[in-house]
């Protein structure tokens, strides 16, 4: 989620690139305005145009695509529809090609002012158009019956619940089309009840918001990833001077968001100066997810509050299904709400599944916005690192799991038998978008299910793995992958920490590429790139090595039945050793979980760590660390037991910083001990 201030500063600089061509006052009287008030000022500003007879000659449509529409590379038509070049005609229709209505007309009947408008008329192969009909617009994504390599036609599942029939434009052209649709929908707001036929999928009898949901998220989504061209400048200044209205969405690709999206509650301004009450974040239906947390574990998520020109203190409430599992402030002072303040909410996991809420803020004059929660008490069962290790022994502790009757603990070792087999270090499909841990570069997409696209028609792409421990020999990258539609024989460039690694060459169909990848370190990443307007579609990555093989032994005694509590105190090890130990629940069926390594300390020549010679101390989130030794190393772990940080000091004293309520396991290591030790914040 972006904040108001990223979002205002692109409002700026689209400002700053066009605001010339914008007439002086021509979107006066809709600044102030939000949401329905804002769509039907821009209605009655753009409302009366005098618009070209349909079809050929001098004053026609084919007249207006002559200077609307022209490649300025080579003074063809710029078909948005079809890859072709063709050659202007004078003011007759161009060989091959139809007037093509982007909103069909179909939907509210000829003979109207919105069916010779040329703000979304335009020219159209005639394959293409006869393919498309007056189908809604989506991602095509079950089945295709038309495609040219720019646009495709066919079954889409972007309306929740059904397959629809739909087409589907260009990437590089889906902006274009949903700031039409948007211009459609405002221009001709009063056409509301008129809305028929194919329009049934996508529109409502309505003025506000008049697009289903799943329409303004994907427009909203298609106006961010395709920004306004120069193309679409030229369009609408054009349209101008030959019918005296604009495309306001294309003036101003922000007042989408105003209309409908993140902006909602923020009336409308040009430069982004408001001297109203308004609430800058969190934004109107964000969604604060929680993730998994084990079952009866609580956490904390923080929402960042900025408020500007309150009137008073913001007042907040939980409600729906789940709100008992929800808690936080009830009231933010208007001092805090406009410093910035950071709200944590607490979740508590007292019932397996997913739970839901709804946070309301409302008060202080601003326009009340939800924030939606959501959370899942999971029981997939975890062991938690060990604390209390000492010379002989540690303090084994896991997670509760539900309906558990007891549990089975198990400590053991690894041998190694000098065997190898391969051992698989990453392996993603992309099946629920970037993967946790990845990361991504330029232009990344995952709109086509189950592949991640790389690069558009003006920025590169890149996806980069996780850090990967590539410091043995014996690894393999595989890569499947395949063009984008109409960029034939597109590179996909592999590199190893910035290093090339190799070129594949795609095609039309997936393929997998293999190649070997060179001892490296054990911190390596590997990445995937692909260029400007030669886009790639990366369908599976894996990486593959040759691990050794280590056989587990039992510690004598073990796995023991340990009773139903959360933590057992295991002893008789031996010092100076690497253990493991995993859980296994009893009565409800759950499986073993995952393996903690704990180390045991040092047989001789080391003083161990007594718990008697550091004092920790907690206040307000802050963890003070007393007597330590020079060289000591601390890590914070959280209740999951992934590491928050890392750091090292010669001094004394040492503090750290709990940011959100919870329990976390603190390490000390220090003169080759460990000790790990439990905090409740």
């Amino acid at each position: 989620m972006r904040r108001l201030s990223t979002l205002l500063l692109l409002l700026i600089l689209f400002s700053i690139t066009i605001f010339a061509q914008i007439p002086s006052g021509y979107y006066t009287s809709a600044i102030g305005k939000k949401q329905a008030e804002l769509k039907t000022a821009l209605h009655l500003i753009i409302k009366t145009a005098n618009v070209p007879s349909y079809g050929s000659g001098a004053g026609s449509t084919w007249a207006a695509f002559a200077k609307m529409d022209i490649r300025p590379e080579d003074g063809t038509v710029w078909d948005m529809y079809s890859n072709n070049h063709v050659a202007f005609n004078g003011v007759s229709a161009a060989s091959g090609m139809n007037i093509e209505h982007s909103f069909a007309k179909s939907w509210w009947g000829d003979g109207r002012q919105a069916a010779q408008d040329v703000q979304h008329l335009c020219p159209s192969n005639s394959s293409a158009n006869s393919s498309k009909g007056s189908w809604p617009m989506a991602v095509v994504d079950v089945s295709t019956s038309f495609t040219n390599g720019c646009i495709k036609v066919g079954k889409s599942s972007s309306k929740p619940g059904m397959t629809i029939d739909a087409w589907e434009p260009a990437d590089e052209y889906k902006g274009d089309f949903a700031r039409m649709y948007m211009y459609m929908v405002t221009a001709y707001e009063d056409y509301a009840t008129l809305w028929t036929g194919n329009s049934v999928n996508q529109l409502d009898n309505n003025t506000y918001p008049v697009f289903e949901q799943w329409t303004v998220d994907m427009l909203l989504k298609w106006n961010q990833q395709d920004p306004v061209s120069q193309k679409e400048i030229t369009r609408t200044n054009e349209a101008y001077k030959i019918q005296g209205n604009r495309n306001p969405f294309i003036d101003y690709p922000m007042l989408a968001e105003y209309i409908w999206g993140k902006l909602m509650t923020v009336p409308f301004t040009p430069d982004g100066n408001v001297a109203f009450p308004y609430l800058s974040t969190p934004s109107n239906g964000a969604i604060v997810d929680f993730g998994k947390v084990p079952y009866m574990q609580n956490t904390n998520s923080t929402i960042a509050i900025k408020a500007q020109n309150l009137t008073g203190d913001l007042t907040l409430a939980i409600s729906g299904t789940d709100a008992a599992n929800f808690t936080t402030n009830t009231t933010i002072s208007k001092s805090d709400a406009e410093a910035g303040y950071n709200l944590s909410v607490l979740y508590s996991a007292q019932s397996i599944g997913a739970q839901t809420a709804q946070l309301s803020i409302s008060g202080g004059g601003i326009t009340p916005i939800t924030v939606n929660l959501k959370a899942a008490a999971s029981d997939e069962f975890l062991a938690l690192p060990a604390t209390n290790v000492a010379k002989y022994g540690f303090d084994a502790n896991w997670t509760l799991s539900a309906n558990a009757t007891g549990y089975s603990l198990n400590v053991y070792s690894l041998k190694m038998t000098g065997n190898t087999q391969a051992k698989i270090l990453l392996e993603e499909d992309f099946l629920s978008g970037l993967p946790t841990g990845w990361t991504s570069e330029g232009y990344t997409d995952n709109a086509t299910s189950s592949n991640m696209r790389l690069a558009s028609g003006s920025n590169p792409g890149k996806l980069n793995t996780p850090a990967l421990d590539l410091s043995t020999s014996g690894t393999t990258l595989t890569v499947r992958a395949r063009q984008y539609n109409s960029d034939a024989g597109a590179q996909l460039t592999a590199t190893l920490d910035n290093q090339p690694l190799t070129v594949w060459t795609t095609s039309t169909t997936n393929q997998d590429f293999v190649v070997n990848v060179p001892v490296a370190t054990n911190t390596s990443k590997i990445s995937l790139s692909a260029a400007t307007s030669i886009r790639v579609y990366v369908d599976y990555v894996k990486v593959q090595t040759q691990g050794s093989v280590a056989e587990p032994i039992s510690v004598v005694g073990y796995p023991m039945a340990v009773g139903n509590v959360l933590s057992y105190s295991v002893s008789g090890l031996e010092p100076d050793s690497t253990y493991y130990y995993t859980i296994t629940p009893e009565g409800n069926g759950k499986s073993v979980s995952n393996a903690i390594s704990v180390k045991t300390g040092l047989n001789s020549g080391i003083i161990p760590i007594k718990t008697a010679t550091l004092f920790v101390n907690i206040i307000s989130g802050n963890v003070t660390i007393q007597n330590l030794q020079p060289s000591s190393i601390i890590n914070l772990y959280d209740v999951m037991g992934k590491r928050l940080t890392t750091s090292k000091t010669d001094a004394q004293e040492s503090n750290l910083r709990l940011s959100e309520k919870g329990i976390y396991f603190v390490q000390i290591l220090q003169n080759n001990k460990s000790q790990t030790i439990k905090v409740r914040y």
